[in-house]
């Protein structure tokens, strides 16, 4: 603050008066300018206040048509191009006759080719078709062949089989009537020695095991089934080894080293 000067004391009372009044009016401006200051800090310095505020979402738009599109432009046709007239070129025409003629040629010489290649192609599948029925002659002739040869080599293994089985057949009984023709000479024999006992009711059998050597000598009688009378058992017995030897066979293979015999004495 700008405080004024004071007068000298030594100043007219006129000037004094001015001085309080001019005193007065500087208290009172300064006084104004602090009363300013102070609303002028208060102004700019409100206090705070609270704000509160609330959040809003406007609806959505609805949604709105499109508009249908503008139709596409129509084509705008160049007018045809009109070209003057143009006089032929004798040159031109020259060669492009002789190209044609070219042309022509290679298509028939194509065309010949193709032809003879076709031929080619006919004769070959002639001449294959021809040689695989010669080939499947040849073959089914073949086959009919071994067929006829196999057909045939069966027949003679079977007609051999069916000698070797008739052979061995007539083998078995020459070798079986041997052998009985053996049996009963020895049966004979045998027989022709028993001398029966008195009193022998009907007619029991009696069956010895007889054993003996290649020379037909009896080693032993073994009585395997009892006739049931003793004394018939014991005539048997005593024929079989008054007969030894016994009668050979006609062929050393049918020799038997043990024979088993059946006797009867009604037989």
């Amino acid at each position: 603050m700008i405080m004024p000067s004071q007068p000298p004391v030594s100043d007219a009372p006129g000037r004094r008066a001015d001085f309080w009044i001019a005193l007065t009016f500087a208290v009172i401006a300064n006084l104004v300018f602090l009363g300013l200051l102070v609303i002028s800090v208060s102004w700019r310095n409100p206090p705070p206040v609270p704000v509160t505020a609330e959040l809003y979402v406007p609806p959505a738009p609805e949604p709105r048509p499109l508009p249908p599109p503008p139709p596409p432009p129509k084509p705008v046709t160049p007018p045809p191009e009109v070209k003057p007239p143009t006089q032929p070129d004798p040159e031109i025409a020259i060669q492009k006759k002789k190209e044609e003629e070219r042309r022509k040629q290679e298509a028939e010489e194509k065309a010949r080719q193709e032809k003879l290649k076709k031929e080619q192609l006919e004769k070959a599948a002639r001449e294959k078709a021809e040689r695989e029925r010669i080939e499947k002659k040849e073959r089914e002739e073949k086959e009919r062949k071994e067929a006829e040869q196999k057909a045939r080599e069966d027949e003679a293994r079977r007609e051999a089989e069916l000698q070797k089985m008739l052979a061995e057949q007539r083998k078995r009984d020459e070798l079986q009537a041997a052998l009985d023709r053996w049996t009963q000479s020895i049966r004979i024999k045998v027989t022709g020695n028993v001398i029966l006992p008195t009193g022998i009711e009907g007619n029991p059998e009696a069956a010895f095991l007889i054993v003996q050597l290649p020379t037909g000598e009896v080693i032993d009688a073994k009585l395997q089934k009892s006739s049931g009378n003793a004394a018939y058992d014991d005539a048997v017995y005593r024929a079989i080894m008054k007969s030894s030897p016994l009668p050979k066979p006609e062929r050393t293979d049918l020799f038997r080293r043990e024979l088993r015999f059946v006797f009867r004495p009604r037989d």
